[in-house]
Order: C-alpha cells, then structure tokens, then sequence
C-alpha cells in the first residue's frame, strides 16, 4: 500500500503562533526545528518496527507526538498515538506498517510545504 497525501494544507500553526507572541523569528526556529528532527525520528519508528522493538517504537512516537499536536496535524493526531499505544502494549502490531506509511508520507509532504514557507 501507498498512502496518498491529501490535497490541502495538514498542519495549523495557530498554537505556534500563539506562544510566539508574534515574533516571527520564533515560529522560524520551530518549523525549522521540526524540519530537523522529524526525519531522524521516523527512520527511528521504521528502525525500532522492523527489529521488533515495541518498547522502543511506543517511545519514539510518544517522543513525536508532542510536536505533531504542536504543528496542528490532525490528520496524524490518533494514528501516532495508536502507533504509541501498539508499540507499548506490544499489541495490534499488524495496524502499525499502513499507520507508518501514512506518518512518514504526511510528515514529508508537510516539511517539503515548510521549506518553501521558511
């Protein structure tokens, strides 16, 4: 299975904004934060699944979870923790390639929209 990326802005940077107090610099360093780290953390989840990690992939996404919830990714909002929950309980294992698959296809599609935003 492929997943296939909605049309349409995925992310809300309302809360960003907010906390920002309307210092463009500091919405700035968070996208570029989230450029820099999300990468590095989904071959971390892709690493932990294919070596039958759970405990290590549940703390990989409950790691990521915070920043998804920051960017306003709705889209990704329970499948991270449903991918959390799986690798902790070491249950429902199979759900976890397509919710991978669909994490690692919005969180790119979205850094390639924030590059050109930055």
């Amino acid at each position: 299975m492929s997943y296939s990326v909605p049309e349409g802005k995925l992310y809300n940077l309302s809360i960003i904004e907010e906390i920002s107090h309307g210092n463009d610099a500091f919405v700035k360093k968070m996208l570029q934060l989230f450029i820099d780290t999300m990468p590095p953390a989904l071959n971390e989840l892709r690493s932990h699944y294919s070596t039958g990690n759970w405990a290590g992939l549940g703390a990989i996404a409950h790691k990521i979870k915070p920043s998804i919830d920051t960017m306003g990714i709705e889209l990704l909002r329970e499948d991270i923790r449903t991918v959390e929950q799986c690798g902790k309980e070491a249950s429902n294992l199979e759900l976890v390639p397509d919710l991978l698959e669909k994490i690692d296809a919005v969180i790119h599609s979205i850094i390639e929209e924030l590059k050109n935003q930055i």
